[in-house]
């Protein structure tokens, strides 16, 4: 793996802003550091999942760029870490093991920061946490897995305060259910194409924009024009929807995944077929999105 420069300064760089930003959560020394580290560790397994089967099917592609960001513009201290690919992948079987190299190597990463993590937190009165301000984080089924076990049911009243590391799990979870939306060039997109065909992708990644809308609007405010434009006899419908917040940022990525497209370029010899393996390794990719998604993932108190 050959390191320039550049990639030495983002990273340098990355660990001071996410070492910055553990120090604003109020904590010490040890655990700014605990955070930083188990945050590059998790983006950093992600992409190195990408980069290893890049090398192994012999594409031209960089190791990663870390990206830092001061915490009063990302309030992980970073926008994350990336990797360039510079050369056609050769087949579907190489699309589809690049593309699922990352979130797997991820969520490998993810699982023990989550335990350490959430074996260090406090469960904590809601009034008193309300009272200090703050982002409240939504809850996904992985996360709520381990809080069960270590946990229990948590009392009523009550919610579990996150200690730096657990939040830095949470976060290796949203990355990667964003890198598993099923949409496009993201991780989800490439391990769809490489699946079914052209066509499929390209339903598949229109249907995920549109839920990415109806996500980010929220279906409370959608049920209730419901309500008003056809009346009482819209009841039965509303009664059988969940009522989901909405989160903004759906949509901003909705619109982001528009711009890109929902076209994936070829593969060099796309007639190549999958076996049975990779394609039960896709359905545990979805699990996996479905486990790290959660559709109201932050909210401002």
């Amino acid at each position: 793996m050959k390191l320039t420069k550049i990639h030495i300064i983002l990273f340098l760089l990355t660990v001071a802003t996410t070492f910055i930003t553990g120090l604003s959560f109020g904590g010490d020394i040890i655990s700014a550091l605990s955070f930083s580290f188990a945050l590059l560790f998790i983006l950093g397994s992600h992409e190195m999942g990408h980069y290893y089967y890049g090398k192994k099917y012999g594409v031209d592609i960089t190791p990663p760029y870390f990206i830092p960001a001061p915490p009063f513009i990302s309030p992980i201290g970073t926008f994350g870490a990336f990797i360039k690919i510079k050369s056609p992948i050769s087949t579907k079987r190489a699309l589809f093991d690049i593309g699922i190299a990352g979130p797997f190597a991820g969520i490998v990463a993810t699982v023990p920061v989550l335990i350490i993590g959430i074996k260090l937190s406090t469960i904590v009165e809601m009034s008193e946490h309300a009272a200090e301000g703050g982002l409240v984080l939504g809850t996904p089924l992985i996360m709520s897995l381990f809080s069960d076990i270590f946990y229990g049911p948590i009392p009523q009243g009550y919610d579990l305060f996150l200690h730096p590391v657990a939040f830095a799990g949470w976060v290796g979870l949203f990355v990667t259910a964003l890198n598993l939306i099923p949409s496009g060039q993201l991780d989800g997109g490439h391990i769809v194409y490489a699946l079914f065909s052209k066509k499929y992708h390209r339903y598949v990644s229109r249907v995920m924009i549109a839920l990415l809308i109806i996500f980010g609007i929220g279906t409370k405010i959608l049920l209730e024009i419901g309500n008003d434009l056809l009346g009482s006899g819209f009841n039965w419908f509303t009664q059988s929807v969940p009522v989901i917040e909405g989160w903004p940022g759906w949509i901003l990525w909705a619109v982001l995944l528009t711009l890109m497209g929902a076209k994936h370029p070829p593969t060099m010899y796309e007639e190549t077929d999958l076996d049975m393996k990779r394609k039960i390794l896709g359905l545990i990719s979805l699990l996996i999105f479905i486990g790290s998604f959660t559709p109201a993932p932050i909210k401002l108190i």
